[in-house]
């Protein structure tokens, strides 16, 4: 038993797709704070010092320097100052995916760790950040391995009793019905096609797509949209017309308030700030 979750949670990591949105060295100023919202990507936000608040789920903490939290995509968040000693933190924003589906919605493990190691972390937090600073045209490719060694040490200090893995049964379902919706994401993608797929009544998918991922499946479309789009503001020029188009939403108009609702921020000034990001902007919400 405890070879064959072994070997599925290697498998798991060996097809894993890694982006990485952003990371940083922040000391949060007092008014850091944000309440029930839903991010569409994972964080890790690993405590160097301060105090402060967070609640994760229905689950409420107060995180100590050396700790590791997890903060995973589409779990509902909140996080907040509680004195003038406030966070210095690293912490990054990325996408961990398999077949289309977030690697945390499969294998999951505590929200925290104690960190014993805190130099190897150190160091591999650092050279994540520097790889934002430094830039070129190989920063996005030096920050994917550097994550992918993040995630595995988060992994390589979790006692295998810790980790619990979703059916395998569900999974292959899932990644059909998310491959289908990454394939067409620039058409009009209905409940209907996505329940075919699996051979499910409509009403059942929704209810086992929720189970399974925490939102409806008209939740998800608009998350992968705008995660498209935010890497498209960020890696390329293309004009808000033309990222509407490739990302299926059609109207500039209806993409912006969206977008807006979803960050905080219109597409434009969402490429404008996060070209600042190195001189150490606190951007977590983004």
């Amino acid at each position: 038993m405890k070879h064959d979750k072994e070997l599925l949670i290697r498998n798991y990591l060996s097809n894993l797709q890694v982006d990485v949105e952003i990371a940083g060295y922040t000391y949060c100023p007092r008014n850091w704070a944000d309440f029930d919202y839903l991010p569409d990507y994972n964080k890790f936000y690993y405590i160097c010092d301060g105090e402060g608040w967070l609640k994760i789920g229905d689950k409420e903490y107060y995180p100590k320097p050396g700790q590791l939290f997890l903060m995973p995509a589409g779990v509902i968040q909140s996080y907040s100052t509680i004195s003038d000693n406030t966070f210095r933190k690293y912490w990054c924003h990325f996408t961990a995916k398999i077949g289309g589906i977030n690697l945390f919605d499969i294998v999951k493990g505590p929200v925290f760790i104690d960190v014993a190691d805190d130099l190897t972390l150190t160091g591999l937090f650092s050279k994540l950040v520097n790889s934002f600073e430094i830039g070129g045209f190989t920063a996005d490719f030096r920050a994917k391995g550097i994550m992918i060694e993040i995630i595995a040490w988060y992994f390589d200090n979790l006692p295998l009793s810790d980790i619990r893995l979703y059916s395998c049964h569900s999974v292959e379902k899932l990644g059909a019905v998310l491959a289908y919706i990454e394939a067409h994401i620039m058409e009009n993608i209905t409940i209907e096609d996505l329940a075919d797929i699996v051979h499910f009544h409509p009403n059942y998918f929704i209810k086992f797509f929720r189970k399974h991922l925490g939102c409806s499946p008209l939740q998800y479309i608009n998350r992968l949209r705008l995660e498209k789009a935010k890497r498209l503001l960020r890696t390329t020029e293309l004009t808000i017309r033309e990222i509407t188009d490739m990302i299926g939403f059609n109207d500039p108009a209806y993409f912006s308030k969206v977008f807006r609702k979803h960050t905080g921020f219109s597409p434009l000034e969402f490429r404008n700030i996060i070209k600042r990001v190195p001189q150490g902007l606190c951007l977590d919400k983004l």
